[in-house]
């Protein structure tokens, strides 16, 4: 009995789906997710080895897949633990400055883009711990605060954290001609929020709170 209600449940819900996704315009920007980081240069390292580049590849495939599902099409910089540096780079430093330039060139061709950097934060003190969203301009200023909004009341009660502008010296946030939100979605040195990070179930929480907040914004 249990399991024929809980079918008919999801039934229910994915017919909703659909039916909402039918019936939304089309949305007038590009959502272009960025998964921070890949290849050689897999950015921040938890103290027990988890790799930055995973965790953002992994939130980032799963928001393409809900906005996939709502008649979206978003443009992913990768899927795949690469990186997109030009093949006559050699150092690392190199291919990670030839990696954020294609990065800013490719997403500076897409009419109306909006852009979503997917990375994850660390600090030397592991008390701390918090998604937090930055906007590189006025326009995308509002879906910052909202989705920092939004993580607090439906993910994370305690997060004080308010969206700020972006620091100056993060290349691809000044280099982009469109709006843009940088979304750490937290700290690979807090035990506790590592462990969340980790968990495809919570993963799938954060892409599902970016891509709402996106839907019902543009």
């Amino acid at each position: 009995m249990l399991n024929r209600i809980a079918l008919n449940l999801i039934a229910l819900g994915f017919t909703l789906l659909v039916v909402f996704a039918l019936c939304r315009e089309a949305n007038a920007t590009v959502l272009v997710i960025d998964p921070g980081h890949g290849g050689e240069d897999g950015g921040a390292v938890s103290p027990y080895g988890d790799v930055e580049s995973n965790i953002n590849l992994e939130i980032s495939i799963k928001l393409k897949c809900l906005m996939c599902l709502f008649g979206d099409a978003p443009v992913m910089i990768r899927d795949t633990d690469i990186s997109i540096h030009d093949p006559k780079a050699n150092t690392l430093r190199e291919k990670k400055v030839s990696d954020l330039k294609n990065r800013v060139s490719l997403i500076n061709s897409i009419e109306d883009a909006f852009l979503i950097s997917i990375h994850q934060n660390t600090f030397t003190d592991s008390r701390y711990s918090g998604a937090h969203k930055f906007y590189n301009c006025d326009e995308s200023r509002p879906f910052a605060e909202l989705l920092q909004k939004r993580i607090r009341n439906h993910l994370d009660p305690t997060n004080t954290r308010e969206a700020k502008k972006v620091p100056k010296g993060v290349y691809l946030m000044e280099h982009v001609n469109c709006p843009a939100v940088l979304a750490e979605c937290g700290f690979l040195t807090n035990l506790r929020e590592l462990e969340q990070l980790r968990s495809p179930s919570y993963q799938l929480k954060i892409a599902a709170i970016i891509a709402s907040t996106y839907l019902t914004s543009y």
